[in-house]
């Protein structure tokens, strides 16, 4: 009793149920009206000669007008149409004018009670009994109209028929009287459903709301870069996609800047500070381009640009120089200031035909580009560029032929011990002569297996013909191969590789493998591991191209090279410019400090070799002593610089 009476109340403090009760008893009303239109027509119609006019016939037709009006007011104010303090205004009136419109009802039924027969009056307790009924049912989903309703009739009923005379009438009398509990404990069972319906539909929309903002906060996390709030890869292609699409005629203009000397920033000052400068970076961007284009970053250091459509050709170049001019600026973080820069490569699309996928990989081409000259400005994507590129795909179509692993060779150049003049070994260098494009630089062919995934594949065939080849040189000698990138990040490959020595019989350390700091600055933890491995089977490792990169010191110290390979970069201006003069003498007083080889590569004149000499390098190769040899020129060579005493002691071995 004490949860129907709290039903009874209207929940001012909670909107949303208001409103469900109300819209739940908007459609249900109309019902009820039209129940008690038709049943009060019927007694009018039965009582019509037994009773006064005014009371047969004026009253009932004067209810069933305002029931009317109420029908009609229900049906223009019903679902859905009013807000929670209208509701709670309607229904707390609909419960007093329930409790009205009963009353005259049943008073009219109780007035006409006296002047019908037996069946007349049978009719009449049938009216009492169909309204209170319809009450319950129709008013459920406001509980205070359907129990005051419900009580008016019922009371009248039991009253009126109690006091009859009439047995069966007092009979059924004391039914309606037992009845009243049950039909009290049915009001309050099924609004206590309908308020568990509401509150779990509630519920369901909560739950469907916070989904629904779930997936907007992913929809807009998956277009958006977290760190630097910029738009992201993926927004980056679809907002080119969508350009390319809707004006195929007038493709965008697309740029890629990336900052030089950013990955120091990573390694010296920690990931917070690299993250600031990105911050820091697009917030330069962002203001550069002014509201227009679109900005994104693209993944590491790499952002994106779509410049605005209908922009000069001049002022692109001018915006692109502002970019790299703008990284120059320094970047205040705790406890200092970093300097870095940047550099930009740009297509500007002629034409038709152009895809997302294709700007994106000329823009790309053209960043490359500007990056190996190191001079951290603006490159325009060119004819040459289209030239080149296209002699890229075709490389790369070709080293998925079937021919392509015995077009591949090897070719040996050796290297000099300076103080001797003698052979100690020799670099096994890659040669691909193509029956389709005849002989192809590495270059060319080395990046592109990178590219597509070959590399592997071709790393394994080279080694094999390079153990067969220091098979037949002298035992003395040794042999080193260069492994790129990811064959150094690869622990397959390095497996592999250690499996071919073991099956050759190859004494493990006549073998050296090179490897460069870009190889290093890829993933230097896995690179760490495989060199560890390596050197373990007794192979020694070599840096190459030293000096080119981000040289670090703290690398040669962590891997222990056993040799540094000064870059030929560095060599061939050794007598003209004093700077390569003092880096190549710095890297040798390194190794000697070091206990480690140092290797001149490059060296084309005597009179270089004699200064390397003169500055502490001990190694050289180049063409001063040698070209590149096909195997047995290489062992004749090798052989010849021995002397004729040396050659019969390694024949004899």
């Amino acid at each position: 009793m004490k949860n129907l009476l709290s039903g009874m109340r209207l929940q001012r403090d909670n909107p949303k149920f208001l409103v469900a009760q109300y819209d739940a008893l908007s459609s249900q009303i109309p019902i009820l009206y039209i129940l008690l239109i038709i049943n009060a027509l019927a007694v009018a119609i039965t009582h019509i000669h037994a009773a006064p006019l005014w009371l047969a016939l004026y009253i009932p037709v004067s209810l069933s007008v305002v029931c009317i009006f109420r029908i009609a007011w229900w049906q223009l104010n019903g679902k859905g149409k009013l807000n929670a303090d209208q509701a709670y205004r309607v229904m707390y009136r609909t419960v007093y004018a329930a409790g009205i419109l009963t009353f005259c009802f049943a008073g009219w039924a109780t007035a006409l009670y006296q002047y019908g027969n037996a069946y007349q009056q049978g009719q009449i307790a049938y009216f009492l009994v169909v309204t209170g009924i319809s009450c319950i049912f129709c008013l459920m989903h406001l509980p205070a109209a359907a129990i005051v309703t419900t009580a008016t009739t019922f009371s009248t009923m039991v009253i009126v028929f109690m006091f009859s005379g009439n047995p069966v009438f007092q009979a059924t009398a004391t039914s309606v009287i037992f009845l009243a509990y049950p039909f009290l404990k049915v009001i309050q069972s099924y609004f206590e459903n309908f308020a568990g319906l509401v509150r779990l539909t509630e519920e369901l929309g909560e739950q469907r709301a916070e989904a629904e903002q779930f997936n907007l906060v992913n929809s807009r996390n998956a277009l958006q870069d977290q760190l630097t709030g910029l738009a992201n890869r993926r927004s980056f292609f679809r907002e080119l996609q969508r350009q390319v699409r809707e004006r195929p005629n007038e493709p965008p203009v697309v740029g890629l800047v990336d900052l030089d000397g950013f990955k120091p920033v990573n390694d010296v000052f920690g990931h917070s500070a690299g993250d600031m400068v990105l911050k820091e970076s697009a917030i330069r961007f962002v203001a550069l381009m002014g509201g227009e284009g679109m900005v994104s970053r693209l993944g590491g250091d790499e952002f994106g640009i779509i410049f605005p459509h209908g922009m000069s050709p001049s002022r692109i170049s001018d915006l692109g120089q502002e970019f790299c001019t703008t990284l120059r600026e320094p970047y205040e973080i705790p406890g200092g200031s970093i300097r870095i820069s940047g550099s930009c490569g740009i297509v500007c699309p002629e034409g038709t035909g152009h895809s997302a996928e294709e700007l994106y990989e000329k823009a790309d081409f053209a960043l490359y580009q500007v990056k190996s000259k190191r001079n951290g400005s603006v490159e325009f994507f060119s004819q040459d560029h289209e030239a080149i590129l296209k002699q890229r795909h075709l490389i790369e179509l070709e080293l998925q032929g079937d021919d392509f692993a015995n077009e591949l060779s090897l070719e040996y150049q050796p290297v000099i011990d300076l103080a001797t003049g003698r052979v100690v070994g020799f670099e096994a260098l890659a040669r691909w002569n193509s029956a389709r494009f005849g002989r192809i630089s590495p270059d060319a062919f080395v990046p592109a297996a990178e590219r597509t995934a070959m590399i592997g594949k071709m790393t394994r065939i080279l080694f094999a013909q390079a153990l067969e080849g220091l098979a037949a040189i002298p035992k003395p000698l040794r042999l080193s191969f260069n492994l790129s990138a990811r064959d150094i990040c690869d622990h397959e490959t390095s497996m592999a590789l250690l499996s071919m020595i073991n099956t050759s019989g190859i004494d493990p350390r006549r073998i050296e493998f090179e490897i460069t700091e870009t190889a290093l600055l890829s993933d230097f933890d896995t690179a760490y591991e495989v060199i560890g491995l390596l050197r373990n089977a007794g192979i020694t490792i070599a840096l190459d191209d030293f000096g080119t990169g981000f040289s670090s010191l703290s690398h040669i110290h962590r891997l222990e090279f056993d040799k540094i390979k000064i870059d030929k970069s560095f060599v061939l201006q050794f007598e003209k410019d004093i700077r390569c003069m003092n880096i190549t003498r710095s890297v040798a007083s390194l190794c000697h400090n070091l206990g480690i080889d140092s290797v001149a590569e490059g060296v084309e004149t005597a009179e270089i070799a004699h200064a390397l000499y003169a500055s502490g390098v001990r190694l050289a190769q180049g063409y001063h002593f040698s070209r590149p040899l096909p195997l047995r020129q290489a062992i004749n060579f090798a052989l010849k610089s021995m002397g004729a005493e040396n050659e019969r002691d390694v024949l004899r071995a």
